[in-house]
């Protein structure tokens, strides 16, 4: 009978006692398998000839009753069900790494390592107080910052290629495998130079200026995929409005911000973000109702990953430092 046809018929328990049968070595090769989509460099990776990796790779497929991998002249691509188990063998590959390293740590006297993905530009401030309190603690965190749009920092956290995340969970993800706690919320602003023109013509008559009137003016805008060019964008409709004609997109703040200092554009961005500028006279703030409600920066996690010892402490410490600067912004 044909792998296939034998995985088709066979009941789900004998398949799930299968995939609980494979081996650390068997998990290893399919991992790098999916790497290299070669086989010759896949067995290099792992350390083990092709004929062994050959017969490690034929031992799963006999054991789950299905091809895993296409057979193509340039390499191997995945299955379905490749694909499947590839995904869950990355993960247990990755969750293995992380427990040695955090065992490492332990026996070392350290802090342990923590890889933290945060979106572009939110609390600047949260993020650097973390950084700094982990950094001096008796046992300081390793503290690996990655930044990039949600949908890529959630696709790395579901990989298991970050700890976690501060950010937002887009409208459109999926929610089921996310945890998510509450930092804090970020006004959005519309930001210029403050000699800008309209800047300058807000200033004698700040009631005037409307979202409409912005629309011909080159704009600095995130990329698509960010919730807040989706916010944006939707904002947009709502008025009736075309979306800016002269926009360069970038996820960059200090790319923005150089692009608005030193040019006539116009850019959203965190009020708090940008209050070091404004308060040295640099940028303003426009008189625009911008009625941008992106959602609450908090922690995200996945439900069913427990968090290191390290991670604890890197949430405690994000939790402490949006509390001080929740206290800081309701004192009069």
């Amino acid at each position: 009978m044909p792998m296939e046809e034998r995985a088709r018929t066979a009941a789900p328990p004998a398949l799930e006692a299968a995939v609980r049968r494979l081996k650390l070595r068997q998990l290893q090769l399919l991992v790098a398998i999916g790497e290299h989509a070669n086989l010759h460099r896949a067995a290099e990776a792992v350390h083990i000839s092709q004929p062994a990796a050959s017969k490690l790779l034929a031992q799963v497929e006999e054991a789950v009753g299905t091809s895993l991998f296409e057979r193509l002249p340039r390499g191997l691509r995945p299955t379905a069900a490749g694909e499947a188990l590839l995904r869950r063998a990355g993960n247990v590959m990755a969750e293995l790494s992380a427990a040695g390293e955090e065992l490492a740590a332990i026996a070392s006297g350290r802090g342990g390592r923590v890889r933290l993905g945060s979106i572009v530009g939110a609390v600047p401030g949260l993020i650097s107080a973390t950084a700094v309190s982990l950094h001096r603690a008796s046992d300081p965190v390793a503290l690996s910052l990655v930044l990039g749009t949600s949908g890529t920092l959630l696709a790395a956290l579901r990989e298991r290629r970050l700890d976690l995340v501060v950010g937002r969970i887009p409208v459109s993800s999926e929610r089921h495998d996310l945890s998510f706690e509450f930092l804090v919320d970020e006004r959005q602003v519309v930001v210029c130079r403050a000699d800008h023109p309209i800047a300058v013509r807000a200033q004698g008559a700040p009631g005037d200026l409307e979202l409409a009137h912005l629309m011909d003016e080159p704009w600095v805008v995130h990329p698509p995929g960010s919730v807040l060019h989706a916010r944006f964008e939707d904002r947009l409709r709502r008025a009736g409005l075309p979306s800016p004609v002269q926009a360069i997109e970038t996820d960059s703040v200090d790319i923005t911000i150089n692009l608005l200092l030193t040019g006539d554009f116009l850019a959203i961005l965190p009020r708090n973000t940008v209050a070091p500028w404004i308060e040295r006279g640099f940028l303003a703030v426009l008189p625009v109702d911008l009625s941008l409600d992106l959602g609450a920066v908090g922690i995200i996690t996945l439900t069913d990953r427990p968090l290191s010892r390290a991670a604890e402490r890197v949430v405690e410490s994000l939790r402490r430092h949006a509390r001080a600067g929740a206290d800081q912004a309701g004192e009069p």
